[in-house]
Formats: C-alpha cells, structure tokens, sequence
C-alpha cells in the first residue's frame, strides 16, 4: 500500500520488541545486516536487540521527522523468502507484529506487503478479532491440517485467506498422498478414480463403497469449485466471508480430512 499511517512511537516501540525478541525474534548479526541493507544507522549495536532497533528508529525519526521506517523493518523482515530457514518464527513475529499493525488498519501477509484492514481501535478488539475464530474452530473439533495450515489467518482473523488456504490444504494433502503432479479438479479426478485409484476410502469392491469413493472426490471438488478458485480469482468486495460461514466453510474441509485419514494409498504396480 502507497500510503500507511505513521505509527505512535509505543508502536513503534511493540513492534520492535517483538522483532528483537530475545527467544523468537532477529538475531543480533541479522538486526545489523537489516539495518545496514535499508540504511538505517545502527547508532546503538551494544544495548539489548529491541532497544537498538527502537534507538536506530528515532535516530531516523529525529532526522526526517516521521516514523513510518519501521514499515521498513517489516517489509525487510517479512518477505518471503526469509521464512524459508526458519518458518515458526517468521510465522510468531507476524502474527505478533499484525496485532500492533490492526490497530493502524493495516496488516502484513504472506506476499510480505502490507495491506488495509478494518482498524481495530482498542487492544479488546485485537483480541477478538486474533482469537474468535481459531476458538471456534477448536471447540467444533476442526482437523489439524486446517488449524495448521490457516494459523497465521487465524490469528488475525482475516476469514477470506483462511477458506483460501484451507482449501488448497485439501489440494496439497492429495499430491502429498498420491504424487501427483496435477491440481484442483484434474487431481482428484485422477487420484480417487474408483477404476485406477491412487487413493481408496474403503475396499471399492461393492458399489456402495464406489458409491461413496465418488462422494467423497465430489465434495473435494465442489470445495473447489465453490470456494478455492472465487476466493483465489475474485476481489474481496464479490465474495465476503463473515465469521459464521468461515466456520461453516472449514468445518467441512475438516471433515474431508477427516475422511482422508481413513484413507489408504493404494500401492502403484
């Protein structure tokens, strides 16, 4: 986004707790080649990890007179490729950054840009907002595949790119289960095809159980259909998703997984 809010320096100050954390956060050599890179002087490197990146910041401060830089640290911090060695942490400093970043309307995603969002205007909200889905989900029993591969959505409550990502778990667990090289509709077409399958739910030898190996290919693909490919391909604005149908939604994903796991593969000649 072209133009973000400054943030007040206590957020400022959060933010740079967070990316200094002494358990989860940057580590000193990695704090030094950040601020370097975006040339910002590194004025304090002795003091603890989140006091220099703060001291670094208002130094910058000082001398422009804003204290949008931090959006910097964030961008630097979150593009994607850095999550590749270390993807627990990167996945705890967003969602811990994105819990000061609402407060401002904006959050960072996994494109490591940041984007509008509806403000959340007291640390209540951000609560609500970070923890009333994933509740939800937990108490209704929701598959592990879709709490795992939805977390930092979760967290931030951001219902659109949770059914998005829950959708391709679904898509990524068949080639993980099959090996094959296909997507959406062609892969599971191809891997429960009750003639040559690559996946069974049951024996397949009665046509009540082929009966049920086609449901089960039919409610993958209608996950699809209905909610992966508008969610990938639309605006926001055409497809909105409240928090009532993102329950719904992922619930449903997580009963094919649940199904999946009674799954077996079926052995390749």
């Amino acid at each position: 986004m072209s133009m973000a809010p400054a943030p007040t320096s206590a957020q400022v100050e959060q933010i740079c707790k967070v990316l200094g954390d002494t358990h989860n956060g940057l580590t000193g050599s990695e704090i030094g080649r950040m601020l370097s890179v975006l040339s910002i002087a590194d004025i304090d490197p002795s003091n603890t990890k989140w006091k220099r990146l703060y001291n670094a910041l208002a130094d910058r401060a000082n001398g422009t007179g804003k204290t949008t830089a931090v959006y910097g640290l964030v961008q630097y911090c979150f593009d994607p490729a850095r999550g590749i060695d270390n993807g627990t942490r990167y996945r705890w400093m967003m969602n811990e950054v994105n819990q000061v970043l609402m407060l401002l309307g904006i959050e960072v995603r996994d494109d490591g840009k940041l984007h509008k969002v509806q403000v959340a205007k007291t640390l209540n909200e951000v609560e609500r907002r970070t923890r009333n889905l994933r509740k939800a989900l937990v108490a209704a029993g929701a598959h592990s595949e879709v709490l795992n591969c939805c977390r930092e959505e979760l967290l931030v409550d951001d219902y659109f790119h949770a059914v998005l990502e829950a959708s391709k778990s679904l898509c990524a667990r068949i080639k993980a289960m099959s090996k094959l090289d296909l997507d959406g509709s062609r892969l599971f077409d191809k891997a429960l095809n009750v003639k040559n399958p690559y996946i069974a739910l049951n024996t397949l030898q009665t046509e009540s159980e082929r009966n049920q190996q086609n449901g089960l290919r039919e409610m993958l693909n209608g996950v699809m259909h209905l909610f992966r490919n508008p969610t990938a391909h639309e605006l926001r604005i055409r497809w909105d998703i409240n928090e009532r149908d993102a329950v719904e939604v992922l619930s449903l994903i997580s009963l094919l997984h649940k199904l999946l796991d009674g799954c077996v593969i079926v052995p390749r000649p």
